[in-house]
């Protein structure tokens, strides 16, 4: 049992730590801790602080055993629980940083952090309404406490309640303007709600803040990229690139810009760099396949599509691609296989029954294009394509009633001023069909 004596010089030795701890001057800090300890090894305090301060430099298992003693010495210290589960959460213990949040809430209702923790908890185990109901009550207690409302907004980003998301991404970075985080989430939220100029603002006001962050340029690409700025999207990814030469998203997306552009030659060397990073990847294959495709580079083309249906035995489009090929190349049976396949894979793949009777109408096997044109046109069924071509098929196969009647309804579907609607319309007239 410590004298008073001992206790008095406990808390100076207390006093002076807070004094150097003040300073951030934490090595002095825990001396002093320790001191108070060697006069009254009871302290709970001074366990706490000297936890507080092992958790704040991150050496975590010293910080969990001085926490432990000033839990055991006061099992009603609700700041030590809210600490010791903080240190449980940085090193994602989480089961037991929810078991000592909930503790410190029990003793100290008002002790906003605890929740504002458990929230955080909770939104790593994807538990988003005890998430959200945490970060709810952190707001109450604390409504100027702008990393609540960061996190509130990340669990309704979870949820995909987009705009909320936005309207609590706005709130944290009124309390802190230059959030890089906040920025991004925001940014990406927006995308997702196809409001690309508003997202562009965010992404642009993250690189002025911060020139070398590679999300921020390839976010912004992919948006120059849907708003058809190539230029822009080019000189994003090959920024990104220039940040992280390692980085095969970089090269693959630059792939995208070229190809977009129709520079397929510039996209398959965008696509090659990319798989000597990650060679294991079906999308990279695929994608330089249907660049070979496109400058007829036909046996590269089906090895590709070939390695990307290696990798990933459920790729149909790499089918697809496959029977594209074998189209062009005028092989219309082994095209009809592909298509089969892909179809076989992805019953719901209408432009795979398109393909497949346009192969059918080369071998004229009408019945069996009819078929996939109308299986497509179920699918699908305001898309003019399947009209179009079944209205061939039947006009192919004599059947010029089901023909007209198939071109009607492409008219009804396109505008009338195309050159293909004005062929329609001829040879409706020419046939005495009407025209509706």
């Amino acid at each position: 049992m410590a004298s008073n004596t001992d206790l008095k010089e406990a808390e100076l030795w207390i006093d002076r730590g807070d004094e150097f701890l003040k300073q951030d001057n934490f090595e002095k800090a825990i001396e002093c801790y320790t001191r108070a300890l060697d006069y009254n090894s009871r302290s709970s305090t001074a366990y706490f602080k000297r936890g507080s301060v092992y958790s704040q430099i991150k050496d975590y298992s010293k910080a969990v055993s001085d926490l432990n003693n000033a839990i055991v010495l006061n099992g009603d210290f609700s700041f030590a629980y809210f600490k010791r589960g903080s240190v449980f959460l940085e090193i994602r213990q989480l089961e037991s940083a929810l078991s000592d949040l909930t503790k410190a809430v029990e003793l100290n209702p008002s002790l906003s952090f605890a929740y504002y923790k458990r929230g955080m908890v909770y939104l790593m185990m994807k538990q988003l309404d005890l998430a959200l109901d945490d970060l709810n009550h952190t707001i109450i207690l604390n409504s100027s406490y702008g990393p609540a409302y960061f996190q509130r907004a990340n669990v309704y980003f979870a949820k995909k309640d987009f705009q909320k998301a936005i309207e609590d991404y706005n709130k944290a970075l009124h309390f802190e303007p230059e959030n890089e985080k906040a920025l991004i989430s925001k940014g990406i939220a927006l995308t997702n709600l196809k409001q690309y100029s508003a997202a562009l603002n965010d992404f642009s006001r993250v690189i002025e803040l911060n020139p070398n962050q590679p999300v921020a340029y390839n976010y912004r690409g992919m948006i120059y990229i849907k708003q058809k700025d190539y230029k822009n999207a080019l000189k994003d990814f090959s920024k990104l690139i220039e940040l992280d030469p390692n980085s095969y998203d970089a090269y693959n997306n630059l792939g995208v810009v070229h190809y977009s552009m129709k520079e397929f030659m510039k996209a398959a060397e965008d696509y090659s760099n990319a798989l000597a990073i990650n060679p294991n990847s079906a999308q990279l294959y695929f994608n330089r396949a249907n660049c070979f495709f496109y400058m007829k580079k036909f046996n590269e083309a089906i090895a590709d599509y070939d390695n990307a249906l290696f990798l990933d035995p459920e790729m149909y489009l790499a089918l697809f691609g496959k029977g594209n090929v074998y189209m062009a190349r005028e092989k219309y049976q082994d095209a009809i296989k592909e298509y089969t396949k892909a179809i076989t894979l992805n019953p719901q793949f209408y432009n795979g029954y398109i393909s497949r009777g346009n192969a059918f109408m080369k071998i004229r096997y009408f019945g069996r294009a009819q078929e996939d044109f109308t299986l497509a046109i179920e699918l699908k069924p305001n898309n003019y394509l399947g009209y179009m071509n079944r209205a061939i098929a039947f006009k192919e196969d004599k059947k010029y009633e089901h023909a007209a009647r198939d071109f009607n309804q492409f008219l009804r579907m396109v505008p009338q001023n195309t050159k293909t609607a004005a062929q329609v319309r001829r040879w409706l007239k020419q046939m005495k069909f009407p025209i509706d």
